[in-house]
């Protein structure tokens, strides 16, 4: 019982088991297998990431026809994300099935729902805009290793936007590098809807390689409607991941309590 006396005065677990009402945390993670000299964001499938400027619905397809709705990867993905209005939406859709009818604005998430006897993703699944991996490519579910791979079962994306009606508390921020030889820079962006949509840095962190962390004692705060991004350069083609987590508190409860 004295166990379970202290962890009520722990907040950051009250948060997370639900007790402290209007708040909840968003914990994103990022991989990129691959960074050089050029600037990309910490996510699987490498590049800069682009986001859409109209809504669309979504199809999700497999580079292997293990993934499907009768094989034995994954069969069936749930998109997460937001709508034109910047309200949650997420849909599960069938590996190589017909579009969805839920129209995305953003994708912050996607992972392998159901899945047959390998269960998880045989090939790298990909969550376009147009049929057959057409279109913009808004995330994918990848697979890791050489020779014999696994999937990851979940898109590695060091992005997220905060939901219309909430406010975010960025809390902490960590980055990954996979080689001590590499040095890297890492930063990370916040994007406004009302500043022009203009990336700002937010913090950077220069380091040669190895874990690297920021705890924000005092977190900052990130406005409804934000993009928060991780991008990174370095020396050569490196593997870099990153997290971050968001303490995310509902508006209209915050001004019901004042």
């Amino acid at each position: 019982m004295a166990y379970l006396k202290h962890i009520e005065y722990n907040e950051g677990l009250n948060i997370a088991r639900g007790l402290i009402r209007g708040t909840s945390v968003i914990h994103k993670f990022g991989r990129n297998p691959s960074v050089g000299g050029a600037p990309e964001t910490i996510i699987q499938q490498g590049g800069v990431y682009t986001y859409l400027t109209a809504a669309s619905t979504v199809y999700v397809t497999s580079s292997s026809g293990n993934d499907n709705a009768s094989g034995t990867g994954a069969r069936t993905v749930t998109v997460q994300g937001l709508d034109i209005n910047y309200l949650p939406v997420e849909e599960t859709l069938t590996v190589g099935g017909a579009v969805g009818a839920v129209e995305f604005f953003r994708v912050f998430r996607a992972f392998v729902a159901s899945a047959g006897s390998v269960g998880t993703n045989v090939g790298t699944v990909s969550v376009t805009t147009g049929a057959g991996g057409s279109g913009t490519l808004l995330t994918t579910i990848g697979i890791i290793g050489t020779g014999t791979t696994f999937g990851l079962g979940q898109t590695h994306m060091a992005n997220y936007t905060i939901p219309a009606g909430f406010t975010g508390y960025i809390t902490n921020w960590n980055i990954g590098v996979g080689s001590y030889n590499d040095e890297v820079t890492a930063t990370l962006y916040t994007r406004e809807v009302g500043n022009g949509l203009v990336f700002r840095g937010r913090d950077v962190m220069d380091v040669p390689g190895g874990l690297h962390q920021r705890i924000y004692n005092v977190p900052f705060r990130v406005p409804e409607k934000t993009d928060i991004e991780v991008r990174a350069i370095a020396s050569t083609g490196t593997t870099i991941s990153s997290t971050f987590d968001v303490i995310l508190t509902d508006n209209d409860f915050v001004e019901s309590r004042r």
